[in-house]
């Protein structure tokens, strides 16, 4: 069996004709050049957010018609994928995302610069808007226009009804409403009012079983989980999850009659598993997933209609994202699809149709930002595209997971990339993530790439603090910001010098968000092993971070308390090397002042600063190709030219 399903997956020999889906786009053969140019890192993705419709008839991506023009919603007949497809774009946003609703009705996600006037004085901010378009690109709607609301998101897809979903619409208090939309008529009306502080908690069909809701204050506060009983149908309150203990169950999924909840839990446990919980006799079962190597994060349940609502698998996290399908049928087709597809990628299923017949397969990896194929009938791969075409995965560098001894004997994950056929010693960065409650993944990083194109060995440290490694190495950051946080960074840059693959005069740390202070605080710190710190939307006062991060009181309480330690700001006088500080002008995350007031502290004390701001740039992803350009270019000539003598 396995042999005959391998032998008809053949990648020459499609089931229908395809044409090349962008022919021509960015022409001009960067392969074999090195490094790569910088054109090939920064256009916008030529194909993503691939989706076919329920029914398998459509397919939907947002692509590139040109390396300069800006995104398209595309929708082919997967009949005839030859025959000329549907284009269109929302006509005062950029495309990011799209998404079948049902048969013939797409949602459209973009994103736009928007700027709020308050007190008097105009705040640089960006939004996201929604709409919908028929399957021929007409008829586009943008939901809840004149609402007064902070955000718009898609609550339930409500598959038993296909003419309708649910959305749900945060307001300026931030709590969230319920609404029944109509894709035919697109009326709205409210099917569920929150209090505030309070979220609803629906299941797969989007009835609305559960609710949270934040209470109390200081050390009490806490998140109430309540639940609708499976009989009587009254609310009842089951458990607590207390910000200061840092431990407990949280929801994740429903079964098909509501008297079990399936619970992500850590209580007592470095790392969480899947529980199911009994409304009714309200007894925990035993783990289901998880926990050992893996952090248990979510249950997959089938929503087409063979075996609605069935629980088919679970997904966690090691190294990389963990996918476990115990359905077999899924299971198989996992299962050929990584015996077709390139090794070394992670292959998962986007998006399928109802009946299986039909199902998108994006791929990546460290060399792979991303590729995609459809699946036709479990027997035939029809290739649509690459993301980026020009990044060549035989071009870019592999990365693989290392572990490090801290001086005080904490063992310290992280990722490793090295530049293809370097040997050492070589020039490195060390790399600290955002967060700092985050972490990287065994996967395609964008920044670890082009500084190994570059000839940079990148060390990725999973410092203490980091989330998703298990509760020991996270709890280990609690008030250690800049102290022994910084030492996992300034510990790994030290293994990369031990093992012989970094020179000791020639190591540099960079870091964005959480990263960038983190960077700050290298270059405040004496004995530090860097030549050049490079900081992007970094905070530069810990004081200012009541301030300056979450509206939820149950996130200041449940974060806040663990945020101590040092302030680069107030330890200037001590810098002993180059900074490079940057920041985006309508970043709302991290105020721009955090910045400002570091380099002109850095001026003032006669420090060797170079400070730039990035017209139109938010702080989180997806950025635009001014945006890469920018800031790559930056940190590429920064590198080469001024960190350290000579530069790196």
């Amino acid at each position: 069996m396995c042999c005959k399903f391998r032998a008809v997956f053949d990648l020459k020999r499609p089931a229908f004709r395809v044409t090349a889906l962008l022919l021509g786009l960015l022409a001009g053969g960067l392969a074999g050049a090195q490094p790569i140019p910088i054109s090939a890192w920064i256009h916008d993705p030529v194909i993503d957010s691939v989706t076919v419709s329920p029914d398998g008839s459509r397919l939907a991506a947002v692509t590139l018609g040109g390396v300069n023009a800006p995104p398209d919603v595309t929708v082919w007949r997967t009949a005839d994928m030859s025959a000329q497809p549907v284009r269109f774009r929302p006509r005062d946003v950029k495309a990011r995302a799209a998404f079948w609703l049902n048969e013939d009705r797409l949602l459209v996600i973009g994103r736009q610069k928007f700027d709020i006037r308050t007190g008097g004085r105009t705040t640089k901010w960006f939004r996201e808007k929604v709409y919908i378009y028929d399957g021929a690109g007409k008829t586009g709607r943008e939901l809840f226009k004149n609402k007064e609301f902070v955000g718009v998101g898609l609550f339930n897809l409500m598959p038993r009804q296909p003419d309708k979903v649910l959305v749900e619409v945060i307001n300026r208090e931030f709590s969230a409403d319920i609404y029944e939309l109509d894709l035919n008529s697109y009326n709205a009306k409210r099917v569920y009012r929150n209090a505030s502080d309070e979220s609803p908690i629906g299941d797969i069909n989007g009835t609305i079983r559960g609710k949270q809701r934040i209470e109390g204050g200081g050390d009490d506060i806490h998140i109430r989980f309540s639940y609708k009983h499976p009989e009587t149908g009254k609310w009842e309150e089951h458990h607590r999850l207390y910000a200061n203990r840092r431990e407990g169950m949280a929801p994740v999924a429903f079964d098909m009659d509501g008297r079990r909840v399936y619970m992500q839990d850590n209580t007592g446990l470095d790392k969480a598993v899947i529980r199911a919980y009994d409304l009714i006799d309200r007894t925990l079962g035993d783990p289901l997933f998880g926990g050992g190597t893996v952090e248990a994060s979510g249950v997959l349940q089938a929503s087409n209609p063979a075996d609605f609502g069935e629980v088919i698998g679970f997904v966690g996290f090691d190294e990389g994202v963990v996918i476990d399908y115990h359905e077999p049928k899924r299971r198989s087709i996992q299962q050929r699809l990584e015996k077709a597809l390139p090794a070394g990628l992670d292959h998962r299923i986007a998006s399928r149709s109802d009946d299986l017949t039909m199902i998108v397969v994006r791929s990546s990896g460290p060399r792979e930002p991303g590729l995609y194929h459809l699946l036709v009938n479990g027997s035939q791969l029809v290739p649509l595209g690459r993301s980026f075409p020009h990044l060549l995965p035989e071009k870019l560098a592999d990365t693989r997971f290392v572990s490090y001894a801290a001086r005080d004997g904490l063992e310290i994950p992280g990722f490793l990339t090295l530049p293809q056929g370097a040997e050492g010693p070589l020039p490195a960065v060390v790399m600290p993530h955002g967060g700092p409650w985050a972490r990287d993944f065994l996967g395609w990083d964008l920044w670890a790439q082009f500084l190994a194109n570059r000839g940079y060995a990148v060390l990725q440290p999973q410092y203490r603090g980091s989330e998703g490694w298990g509760q020991a190495l996270w709890r280990a950051g609690d008030r250690e910001w800049g102290q022994k946080m910084q030492d996992d960074k300034d510990d790994g840059a030290r293994w990369l010098v031990e093992q012989g693959i970094a020179d000791k005069d020639r190591v540099a740390i960079y870091g964005y968000s959480y990263g960038g202070y983190a960077a700050m605080a290298a270059s405040v710190r004496p004995n530090s092993p860097y030549q050049c710190a490079i900081a992007g939307a970094g905070l530069s006062e810990l004081r200012t971070f009541d301030k300056i991060t979450y509206e939820s009181p149950f996130i200041r309480e449940y974060q806040n308390p663990t945020i101590a330690g040092l302030s680069p700001i107030d330890h200037v006088k001590q810098v002993a090397m180059p900074v490079y500080l940057f920041h985006g002008d309508r970043d709302q995350r991290v105020p721009i002042e955090q910045s400002r007031k570091f380099a002109n502290a850095l001026k003032r004390a006669g420090k060797d600063v170079k400070y730039e701001e990035i017209t139109d740039l938010w702080h989180s992803l997806p950025w635009w190709p001014q945006h890469h350009l920018a800031v790559l270019s930056s940190l590429e000539d920064y590198l080469r030219n001024d960190c350290g003598p000579g530069g790196l």
